[in-house]
Protein backbone atom coordinates (compact mmCIF):
# COMPACT_ATOMS: atom_id res chain seq x y z
CA UNK A 1 0.00 0.00 0.00
CA UNK A 2 2.87 2.50 0.74
CA UNK A 3 6.21 2.63 2.13
CA UNK A 4 8.21 4.78 4.17
CA UNK A 5 12.09 5.78 4.62
CA UNK A 6 13.34 6.97 8.22
CA UNK A 7 16.61 7.63 7.18
CA UNK A 8 18.15 5.19 10.17
CA UNK A 9 17.62 1.62 11.47
CA UNK A 10 15.00 0.67 13.70
CA UNK A 11 15.39 0.04 17.71
CA UNK A 12 13.02 -2.06 18.46
CA UNK A 13 9.04 -2.74 17.53
CA UNK A 14 6.46 -1.22 15.89
CA UNK A 15 3.42 0.23 18.06
CA UNK A 16 -0.08 -0.30 16.20
CA UNK A 17 -2.77 1.86 17.18
CA UNK A 18 -6.18 1.06 16.78
CA UNK A 19 -6.82 3.76 13.96
CA UNK A 20 -3.74 2.21 12.04
CA UNK A 21 -1.43 4.61 12.99
CA UNK A 22 2.02 2.88 13.79
CA UNK A 23 5.08 4.52 15.74
CA UNK A 24 8.75 3.63 16.03
CA UNK A 25 11.91 4.62 17.38
CA UNK A 26 14.96 5.18 14.90
CA UNK A 27 18.59 4.55 16.35
CA UNK A 28 18.86 8.26 16.01
CA UNK A 29 16.94 8.86 18.85
CA UNK A 30 13.76 9.85 16.86
CA UNK A 31 10.24 8.74 17.65
CA UNK A 32 8.10 8.62 14.40
CA UNK A 33 4.59 8.56 13.83
CA UNK A 34 2.71 7.47 10.74
CA UNK A 35 -1.16 8.06 9.74
CA UNK A 36 -2.96 4.98 8.07
CA UNK A 37 -1.74 6.38 4.86
CA UNK A 38 1.97 6.50 5.93
CA UNK A 39 2.23 10.53 5.84
CA UNK A 40 4.41 11.10 9.31
CA UNK A 41 2.25 13.05 11.48
CA UNK A 42 4.61 13.10 14.28
CA UNK A 43 8.89 13.52 15.12
CA UNK A 44 10.42 13.67 18.03
CA UNK A 45 13.18 12.71 20.34
CA UNK A 46 12.91 9.88 22.23
CA UNK A 47 14.60 7.04 24.11
CA UNK A 48 14.02 3.72 24.61
CA UNK A 49 13.69 0.62 22.15
CA UNK A 50 9.98 0.76 21.35
CA UNK A 51 6.93 3.25 22.18
CA UNK A 52 3.08 1.61 23.50
CA UNK A 53 -0.06 3.28 21.95
CA UNK A 54 -2.70 3.52 24.42
CA UNK A 55 -6.74 2.99 23.53
CA UNK A 56 -7.12 6.48 23.20
CA UNK A 57 -4.40 7.11 20.74
CA UNK A 58 -1.81 8.60 23.63
CA UNK A 59 1.55 7.14 22.82
CA UNK A 60 3.68 6.49 25.73
CA UNK A 61 7.68 5.83 25.26
CA UNK A 62 10.92 6.92 27.09
CA UNK A 63 11.65 10.86 27.09
CA UNK A 64 15.06 9.86 28.02
CA UNK A 65 17.11 6.68 29.73
CA UNK A 66 15.03 6.71 33.13
CA UNK A 67 12.35 9.01 32.27
CA UNK A 68 8.54 7.89 30.71
CA UNK A 69 6.49 10.10 28.93
CA UNK A 70 2.93 10.26 27.47
CA UNK A 71 2.29 12.46 23.84
CA UNK A 72 -0.83 13.44 22.99
CA UNK A 73 -2.04 12.51 19.13
CA UNK A 74 -1.11 16.59 18.53
CA UNK A 75 2.35 15.63 19.26
CA UNK A 76 1.58 17.83 23.07
CA UNK A 77 3.47 16.56 26.34
CA UNK A 78 0.93 15.25 28.48
CA UNK A 79 3.32 13.74 31.68
CA UNK A 80 6.26 12.26 32.79
CA UNK A 81 7.47 10.13 35.72
CA UNK A 82 10.95 8.58 36.75
CA UNK A 83 10.77 5.04 36.43
CA UNK A 84 14.41 3.97 36.20
CA UNK A 85 16.49 2.74 33.73
CA UNK A 86 14.52 1.37 31.13
CA UNK A 87 14.00 0.16 27.19
CA UNK A 88 10.39 1.08 27.85
CA UNK A 89 7.08 0.50 27.98
CA UNK A 90 6.54 -3.69 26.93
CA UNK A 91 2.33 -4.01 27.66
CA UNK A 92 -0.47 -1.53 27.43
CA UNK A 93 -4.31 -0.73 28.69
CA UNK A 94 -6.87 1.48 28.71
CA UNK A 95 -5.85 1.23 32.87
CA UNK A 96 -2.04 0.29 33.14
CA UNK A 97 1.25 0.98 31.22
CA UNK A 98 3.83 -1.92 31.82
CA UNK A 99 7.51 -1.33 31.72
CA UNK A 100 11.27 -3.09 32.95
CA UNK A 101 13.46 -1.07 35.01
CA UNK A 102 16.49 -3.06 35.84
CA UNK A 103 14.65 -6.08 38.17
CA UNK A 104 11.73 -4.30 38.50
CA UNK A 105 7.99 -4.53 36.84
CA UNK A 106 6.81 -1.33 36.80
CA UNK A 107 3.15 -0.07 36.50
CA UNK A 108 2.33 3.53 35.57
CA UNK A 109 -1.14 4.56 35.46
CA UNK A 110 -2.33 6.23 32.18
CA UNK A 111 -2.69 9.38 33.79
CA UNK A 112 1.03 9.18 34.54
CA UNK A 113 1.27 7.78 38.47
CA UNK A 114 3.20 5.13 39.55
CA UNK A 115 0.92 2.17 40.42
CA UNK A 116 3.18 -0.29 41.67
CA UNK A 117 7.08 -1.55 41.36
CA UNK A 118 7.51 -5.20 42.17
CA UNK A 119 11.10 -7.36 41.79
CA UNK A 120 10.69 -9.92 39.33
CA UNK A 121 13.63 -10.04 37.47
CA UNK A 122 14.61 -8.31 34.20
CA UNK A 123 11.22 -8.87 31.72
CA UNK A 124 11.40 -9.82 28.30
CA UNK A 125 8.04 -9.87 26.89
CA UNK A 126 4.57 -9.04 28.50
CA UNK A 127 0.68 -9.45 27.97
CA UNK A 128 -1.48 -8.38 29.42
CA UNK A 129 -4.93 -9.93 30.99
CA UNK A 130 -8.25 -8.69 32.56
CA UNK A 131 -7.38 -7.84 35.96
CA UNK A 132 -3.04 -7.71 35.59
CA UNK A 133 -0.12 -8.73 33.35
CA UNK A 134 1.67 -11.79 32.51
CA UNK A 135 5.54 -11.49 32.20
CA UNK A 136 7.99 -13.87 31.21
CA UNK A 137 11.73 -12.92 33.08
CA UNK A 138 15.19 -13.69 31.73
CA UNK A 139 15.44 -15.89 34.39
CA UNK A 140 13.26 -18.04 33.37
CA UNK A 141 10.17 -17.84 34.57
CA UNK A 142 6.47 -16.90 33.76
CA UNK A 143 4.78 -14.76 36.43
CA UNK A 144 1.69 -13.89 36.31
CA UNK A 145 0.80 -10.82 38.19
CA UNK A 146 -2.99 -8.88 39.72
CA UNK A 147 -3.59 -5.29 38.85
CA UNK A 148 -2.35 -3.91 42.24
CA UNK A 149 1.19 -5.66 41.79
CA UNK A 150 0.58 -9.03 43.84
CA UNK A 151 2.38 -12.33 42.33
CA UNK A 152 -0.66 -14.75 41.35
CA UNK A 153 1.70 -17.46 40.03
CA UNK A 154 4.88 -18.42 38.72
CA UNK A 155 5.73 -21.37 36.23
CA UNK A 156 8.95 -22.33 35.01
CA UNK A 157 8.93 -24.24 31.42
CA UNK A 158 10.94 -27.27 31.09
CA UNK A 159 14.20 -25.88 29.95
CA UNK A 160 13.24 -22.47 31.32
CA UNK A 161 11.08 -19.98 29.65
CA UNK A 162 11.76 -19.10 26.02
CA UNK A 163 10.12 -16.88 23.21
CA UNK A 164 7.66 -14.76 24.53
CA UNK A 165 4.15 -15.01 26.19
CA UNK A 166 0.59 -14.24 24.95
CA UNK A 167 -2.81 -14.31 26.05
CA UNK A 168 -6.57 -15.19 25.73
CA UNK A 169 -9.58 -17.09 26.80
CA UNK A 170 -8.00 -17.42 30.16
CA UNK A 171 -5.15 -18.66 29.08
CA UNK A 172 -1.65 -17.82 28.79
CA UNK A 173 0.71 -19.38 26.69
CA UNK A 174 4.44 -19.68 27.04
CA UNK A 175 7.48 -20.84 25.08
CA UNK A 176 9.94 -23.61 26.42
CA UNK A 177 13.82 -23.40 26.19
CA UNK A 178 13.33 -27.24 26.54
CA UNK A 179 11.04 -26.92 23.40
CA UNK A 180 7.46 -26.38 22.72
CA UNK A 181 4.79 -24.27 24.27
CA UNK A 182 2.57 -24.57 27.39
CA UNK A 183 -0.96 -23.41 27.82
CA UNK A 184 -1.39 -22.33 31.01
CA UNK A 185 -4.37 -21.25 33.57
CA UNK A 186 -4.80 -17.70 33.86
CA UNK A 187 -6.45 -18.65 37.99
CA UNK A 188 -3.99 -20.97 38.76
CA UNK A 189 -0.76 -20.98 37.19
CA UNK A 190 -1.37 -24.72 36.65
CA UNK A 191 0.21 -26.35 32.93
CA UNK A 192 -3.48 -27.45 31.14
CA UNK A 193 -1.13 -28.89 27.96
CA UNK A 194 1.75 -29.10 26.26
CA UNK A 195 2.99 -29.63 23.14
CA UNK A 196 6.59 -30.87 22.39
CA UNK A 197 8.79 -29.09 19.48
CA UNK A 198 12.12 -30.45 18.89
CA UNK A 199 14.30 -27.72 19.55
CA UNK A 200 13.29 -24.29 22.03
CA UNK A 201 11.28 -21.86 20.78
CA UNK A 202 12.47 -18.78 19.48
CA UNK A 203 9.41 -16.86 18.66
CA UNK A 204 6.17 -17.03 19.52
CA UNK A 205 3.88 -18.24 20.59
CA UNK A 206 1.35 -15.84 18.60
CA UNK A 207 -2.68 -16.16 18.85
CA UNK A 208 -5.06 -15.70 16.37
CA UNK A 209 -8.46 -14.61 17.43
CA UNK A 210 -9.56 -18.26 16.07
CA UNK A 211 -7.77 -19.69 18.57
CA UNK A 212 -4.77 -20.90 16.20
CA UNK A 213 -1.51 -21.03 18.27
CA UNK A 214 1.39 -20.02 16.27
CA UNK A 215 5.11 -21.52 17.39
CA UNK A 216 8.58 -20.78 15.89
CA UNK A 217 11.44 -23.28 17.22
CA UNK A 218 13.59 -25.31 14.52
CA UNK A 219 10.43 -24.78 12.44
CA UNK A 220 6.95 -22.97 12.09
CA UNK A 221 4.13 -25.23 14.55
CA UNK A 222 0.41 -25.05 14.17
CA UNK A 223 -1.27 -25.71 17.33
CA UNK A 224 -5.15 -26.04 17.82
CA UNK A 225 -6.41 -24.23 21.09
CA UNK A 226 -7.25 -27.80 22.78
CA UNK A 227 -3.47 -28.93 22.62
CA UNK A 228 -3.33 -31.02 19.20
CA UNK A 229 -0.53 -30.30 16.85
CA UNK A 230 -2.25 -29.49 13.80
CA UNK A 231 0.35 -28.94 11.37
CA UNK A 232 4.25 -27.43 11.39
CA UNK A 233 6.16 -26.63 8.19
CA UNK A 234 10.19 -27.61 7.97
CA UNK A 235 10.35 -25.52 4.92
CA UNK A 236 10.06 -22.22 6.55
CA UNK A 237 12.06 -21.31 9.55
CA UNK A 238 11.13 -18.66 11.79
CA UNK A 239 14.23 -15.39 11.99
CA UNK A 240 14.89 -13.56 15.01
CA UNK A 241 12.21 -10.90 13.84
CA UNK A 242 9.65 -13.18 14.93
CA UNK A 243 5.66 -14.29 14.26
CA UNK A 244 2.97 -11.74 14.17
CA UNK A 245 -0.86 -12.76 14.08
CA UNK A 246 -2.66 -11.08 11.77
CA UNK A 247 -6.39 -11.31 10.84
CA UNK A 248 -8.54 -13.82 12.15
CA UNK A 249 -7.06 -17.12 11.35
CA UNK A 250 -3.33 -16.21 9.82
CA UNK A 251 0.21 -15.54 11.06
CA UNK A 252 2.83 -13.69 9.11
CA UNK A 253 6.34 -15.18 9.44
CA UNK A 254 9.59 -13.23 9.22
CA UNK A 255 11.59 -16.32 8.07
CA UNK A 256 15.32 -16.80 7.95
CA UNK A 257 16.73 -16.19 4.21
CA UNK A 258 14.90 -12.60 4.19
CA UNK A 259 11.45 -14.50 3.44
CA UNK A 260 8.33 -12.92 4.39
CA UNK A 261 5.65 -15.12 4.84
CA UNK A 262 1.73 -15.69 5.78
CA UNK A 263 0.33 -18.58 6.80
CA UNK A 264 -3.54 -19.56 7.60
CA UNK A 265 -4.50 -21.82 10.60
CA UNK A 266 -4.54 -24.88 8.68
CA UNK A 267 -0.34 -24.20 7.33
CA UNK A 268 -1.27 -22.86 3.93
CA UNK A 269 0.58 -19.99 2.40
CA UNK A 270 -1.31 -17.15 1.31
CA UNK A 271 2.07 -15.69 0.14
CA UNK A 272 5.91 -15.30 0.50
CA UNK A 273 7.90 -12.87 -0.67
CA UNK A 274 11.58 -11.67 -0.98
CA UNK A 275 11.29 -8.29 -1.57
CA UNK A 276 11.38 -6.51 1.68
CA UNK A 277 14.84 -7.22 2.18
CA UNK A 278 15.78 -8.42 6.18
CA UNK A 279 12.85 -8.16 8.35
CA UNK A 280 13.59 -6.69 11.59
CA UNK A 281 10.06 -6.59 12.95
CA UNK A 282 6.31 -6.64 12.12
CA UNK A 283 2.77 -5.39 13.76
CA UNK A 284 -0.30 -5.61 12.88
CA UNK A 285 -3.66 -3.14 13.01
CA UNK A 286 -7.02 -4.89 13.76
CA UNK A 287 -8.05 -3.87 10.07
CA UNK A 288 -5.64 -6.43 8.92
CA UNK A 289 -2.86 -3.90 7.50
CA UNK A 290 0.55 -5.68 7.84
CA UNK A 291 3.35 -3.34 8.73
CA UNK A 292 6.87 -4.58 8.62
CA UNK A 293 10.37 -2.62 9.25
CA UNK A 294 13.32 -3.95 7.43
CA UNK A 295 17.29 -3.50 9.38
CA UNK A 296 17.59 -0.60 7.63
CA UNK A 297 14.27 1.46 8.38
CA UNK A 298 12.16 1.25 5.56
CA UNK A 299 8.38 0.34 6.97
CA UNK A 300 6.19 -1.30 4.30
CA UNK A 301 2.50 -1.38 4.73
CA UNK A 302 0.96 -4.39 2.99
CA UNK A 303 -2.78 -5.80 2.63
Amino acid sequence: MWTFDPGAELRGRIAAGADGSIYFITRDGVMHGLNSAGKEVMRRDADGLSPAVLPDGTVVAMSSRSELAAIGPDGATLWRLEIGESAGPLAATDRAIYASAGADLVSVSTSGSLNWRVSVGPVTTAATTPDGVVVGTSRGTVIALASDGAVVWTFEPDGGFSGSVAYADDVVYAGSGGGGVYAIDLRTGNPIWHVNSAHAVTTGPAVAPSGTIFVGSDTIYGVSADGQLRWKDPTLKPGAAGLFALGYDSVFDAATGDVGAVLTGDGSYVWTSRSFGKIATAASSASGMLYVGTSSGRIFAVR
